[in-house]
């Protein structure tokens, strides 16, 4: 994996076992990985995208101001390894909004 993921989220100010379990998150998934150091390089979502159960990033992005950018990514990846719980997350969401 590219360490862009990395410098990014150290930037960020992320360290230790979060960076750990988010790193290891992406390369579990490296179209997805591929696809957030797009929007990381671009600061926009790829035409296209990696589609999950229905959604692609850019899609969930839009449902909540909680998830811009770096969530979208996250809960595209849950949605493919934990999708019960990423759809309740999804559920909540809808209902802040």
């Amino acid at each position: 994996m590219c360490d862009l993921i990395r410098e990014y989220y150290e930037k960020a100010g992320i360290t230790g076992e979060l960076l750990t379990e988010k790193l290891e998150k992406f390369e579990r998934n490296p179209d997805i990985a591929k696809e957030f150091e797009y929007w990381i390089t671009n600061g926009e979502f790829k035409r296209g995208g990696v589609e999950e159960k229905g959604y692609t990033a850019e899609k969930l992005a839009a449902l909540s101001d909680l998830i811009k950018g770096e969530g979208a990514f996250i809960l595209l990846i849950e949605l493919r390894e934990r999708p019960e719980k990423a759809f309740k997350r999804i559920s909540d969401w809808f209902a802040i909004r």
